[in-house]
């Protein structure tokens, strides 16, 4: 989905069959995605997402959700503010946990525009391992149609690096490197980044995290420096900081 990128990249396992939620409520200093800035200014992301859904384990595990971007400033007057400009819907299905720490998945998500314009379609597959705290990921995505989008692959590698500081505060090291394979426009490495964050349990439910991106061009022939017009400039913000509220039930 067209989140900004935080400082936790989470690769996760397959869940049991019990069900779980979670909630968050995040404000970014800006709304970059894949390396493109939608928004310089301060925005609103909140989310949804549940899981498990009564799947008994030795099926596999299926989570769905649903992010929303709210613009909080209007990019320079390119954007009209205090509204949602994007509302995302996803679904996800992860095999069977067929090696230890292995998790394989598939996916979709319908990008829709609540002032206008047609939804984007998109499929994405990966695979995530664990190694103790260190995390390692894999994933490719694939437009399938709406919006009048050129055909693409995205692909993306990850690592995180997770670790306890006391009972209630933990930190968190991440880094990706991405790239396109396009009918039209240069292929090759997109945008690469480096986070970092803390997050603090405040009770059984609720959590609150802080977090810095730095976002970087890779190749300036394949992430552009230029208007792309509608709101949108290619590259133009480099650090994003980030501050969450976070529920699980």
């Amino acid at each position: 989905m067209k989140k900004i990128i935080t400082a936790v990249i989470t690769i996760g396992l397959a869940a049991s069959m019990a069900m779980a939620a979670d909630v968050t409520l995040d404000v970014a200093s800006a709304y970059v995605f894949r390396g493109v800035t939608f928004n310089d200014e301060a925005v609103f992301q909140p989310a949804i997402e549940t899981s498990g859904l009564g799947v008994p384990e030795e099926y596999g595990s299926v989570t769905v959700g649903a992010w929303g971007n709210y613009d909080i400033g209007d990019y320079d007057d390119e954007l009209e503010s205090s509204e949602f400009s994007e509302v995302d819907w996803y679904f996800s299905y992860s095999l069977p946990e067929l090696v230890t720490n292995l998790d394989i998945f598939i996916g979709y998500t319908e990008y829709t525009y609540p002032n206008g314009g047609t939804a984007d379609k998109e499929m994405n597959a990966g695979l995530g391992y664990a190694i103790g705290d260190l995390g390692l990921g894999a994933t490719v995505y694939w437009n399938i149609g709406g919006g009048g989008l050129d055909e693409y692959i995205y692909y993306e590698f990850a690592a995180d690096y997770g670790f306890d500081i006391t009972e209630e505060l933990s930190a968190s090291i991440a880094g990706t490197i991405a790239g396109y394979s396009k009918d039209e426009g240069d292929d090759g490495l997109n945008d690469g980044t480096i986070s970092g964050g803390v997050s603090y349990i405040l009770s059984d439910v609720w959590s609150v995290g802080l977090s810095g991106t730095y976002i970087a061009q890779i190749d300036d022939d394949v992430l552009v420096d230029e208007d792309l017009n509608n709101g949108v400039f290619g590259y133009d913000v480099e650090f994003v900081g980030m501050l969450s509220l976070a529920a699980s039930f």
